[in-house]
Parts: structure tokens; sequence; C-alpha cells
């Protein structure tokens, strides 16, 4: 999501502060408990905890995901990406990404059947971002001759390179900034409150980020149904349902009122 967008405020929520407990000893005077701590720890999707695991930096080098794929999809504009993964990341008990692995995880979002790549069958058409009859494919590469590049990327990492570029990410968001898409590593790992990384958080978003680099804005709730995949969905549905696609399985594609990015 293209914060100012995406990835505008936090998917997660730090739970209110509550004053710290001043235990007082009772007489004859054994020694006083602990204060109790005055901020519990910020919760994350599927139930796990900030402190729980998430690696909160790299050392801000990438790895690229060698080789490629052929391309993927018969729309009229070609769209090179390059996968990259952040390298000095302790992964503890995570599982690890490696650039293979989160490469493998593109392709398939980028190849699924309610993809950007449905646009060849049924080409998009957005008035506020001025966008008509178009449709793109796609292929992954590992040289230097690409259009844009998806990094997974620390916390961090993100908010360092983001906000080079005006845009706060708060170590919750992803951003997308010229020919570069950073993917919150966190958000990779734990998803999103109602919404874990296995139900397919990948999905929404690497198509709300790619959605960003094809020209797209963000979009509001129509009111009802699926909501579009450039609504803002992490921060709130607003009457509409939870979707990872930028296509309905009929080929209607999903879009709702302007709302700038």
């Amino acid at each position: 999501m293209t914060l100012a967008g995406c990835g505008s405020p936090s998917f997660a929520q730090s739970l209110p502060s509550s004053p710290p407990v001043i235990a007082q000893p009772p007489p004859p005077s054994p020694p006083p408990p602990s204060p109790t701590p005055s901020k519990a720890p910020v919760k994350e999707g599927g139930g796990a905890d900030s402190s729980g695991g998430v690696p909160a930096s790299g050392n801000g080098t990438f790895a690229v995901a060698s080789g490629g794929t052929s391309v993927v999809g018969g729309g009229a504009k070609l769209v090179r990406y390059r996968v990259e993964v952040e390298n000095g990341i302790a992964w503890g008990s995570n599982p690890v990404w490696t650039a293979a692995k989160t490469a493998a995880e593109v392709d398939r979002v980028i190849a699924a059947p309610r993809g950007w790549t449905f646009s060849a069958q049924h080409p998009v058409t957005y008035g506020p971002n001025k966008i008509s009859g178009a449709s793109w494919r796609f292929q992954r590469v590992s040289g230097d001759s690409f259009d844009v590049r998806l990094r997974l990327a620390t916390p961090k990492t993100v908010d360092k390179l983001c906000r080079a570029v005006g845009i706060d990410t708060e170590g919750v968001y992803s951003c997308r900034y010229g020919d570069t898409i950073l993917l919150n590593l966190r958000r990779w790992l734990k998803g999103i409150p109602g919404q874990p990384a296995s139900t397919d958080f990948h999905a929404n978003t690497v198509n709300h980020e790619m959605g960003h680099f094809l020209g797209f804005d963000h979009m509001q709730c129509p009111g009802s149904g699926p909501a579009p995949i450039m609504q803002t969905q992490t921060i709130g549905l607003n009457g509409c349902t939870l979707n990872n696609w930028p296509f309905t399985a009929q080929g209607t594609f999903v879009q709702g009122p302007f709302a700038s990015s």
C-alpha cells in the first residue's frame, strides 16, 4: 500500500497503557513486590505480540532471488518484477523466508486466476486514475532490467527507506515508491487482526502494492460486497468484506470511490 498509504494508520493497535502499580510493603517489612509493567505488549494478528519473535531489523542489504519465470498472462503491458529479501535477519522461531521461497510466493500470487493477469480477459478502466482499457502480463527476472522490485524487509528497514521519501510506515505498514515495493516483514509473518498470514494476507499485500505500481490510488468501500483490493482493508472495511484479489471470479474489477494515497 502506498502510504500517505498504504501499507496510513496502523493495522495493529497498541493496547491502552495501564498505570504502574506501586506495591506497599506490609509491616514488619518484607521486600515490596516489583511494580506491574505500565504498558501491555502490542498485539499482532494471530494472537502473537510484537515482542514474540518478529525480527525488528536486518542489515539493510538485499539478496535477489535468482532465475525467473516465463511471461504470465496475455495483457498488453509487460511488467518485469524482481524479488529481494533483506539480509542479516535473525529469524529465531519464525519460518525462514529465503529469496527463493519469497519469490515462489510472489509468483503464486501474480499468476493466480483472480490476480492482475485477469485483466487480459477483462481490461480495466478506472476514471479517477485515468486508466482506460488497461491490461498487464508479468515476468519475474533477476537482473538489472526490471520495472518494479518487491523487497521483503524488516520493520526498521521499511521505516527508514519509506521515511526517506516522506512516508511514515510506523513499524507496521508496507509502502511503494517509484520502482520499489517494500513488504513489511511483520505483516508478512503475522498478517492483521482477523486475517493472519495463513489466510492469504500475502495475496492482499502483494496485489495492493502492485496495484499502486500499476497506477491506482486508494479506493473506498462502495458500501457493501467485497472490498476493492485498493481499499486500505487493513485499516477498516467500512461495510465491505475482506477481499485479497483485484477481480471477482466472474471477471469484474472490484472498485470503489477514489481515495487519495
